[in-house]
């Protein structure tokens, strides 16, 4: 980054860092969430409702993991969203570090959502059951809606961060 112009300080080079990182973080987290919406199309279209040969307990194997990985993310993002954590990012690497860290945090999150995508398709092919896709793609949504970034969020944390 360039040094600070008389008319720029800190906070405005903060905001627009902040603003770049938000607009980056969303189109990649927006594309994954198109990823398992095709996925879900995919399914609906091409998976016929023939009975494919998978036993009931490798079917509920992939919903328990998919069950695992949902759980898992709210854990995830309690722990990785934590202000402490957040604060030792800002405190060792300086504003910069916090954006990474919240930028890499949230799409790891967003990853997550389309591994549930991904298994839910996989139970629909292997069961030859549409239903099956429709609920593992509701799943994935709603580890989405969670883990989506919010910029007032983001701000809110900014500004705690530039008060250290």
């Amino acid at each position: 980054m360039s040094e600070t112009t008389p008319t720029q300080t800190p906070a405005t080079n903060n905001s627009q860092l902040l603003d770049q990182r938000y607009r980056t973080t969303a189109i990649i987290v927006g594309a994954e969430i198109f990823i398992s919406l095709a996925l879900v199309a995919v399914a609906w279209f091409v998976i016929s409702y023939s009975y494919n040969d998978i036993s009931d307990q490798a079917l509920y194997a992939i919903w328990l993991t998919i069950l695992f990985v949902a759980a898992g993310s709210f854990i995830l993002r309690r722990a990785m969203f934590s202000w402490e954590r957040l604060k030792n990012a800002t405190l060792l690497k300086g504003v910069p570090g916090l954006f990474d860290s919240l930028q890499s945090n949230t799409i790891l999150l967003g990853m997550l959502g389309v591994v549930i995508a991904i298994l839910g398709f996989l139970a629909a092919t292997l069961s030859g059951n549409k239903v099956e896709m429709l609920r593992a793609g509701a799943i994935s949504l709603i580890v989405f809606l969670m883990s989506f970034p919010r910029k007032s969020i983001w701000r809110k944390i900014l500004a705690a961060a530039e008060k250290l």
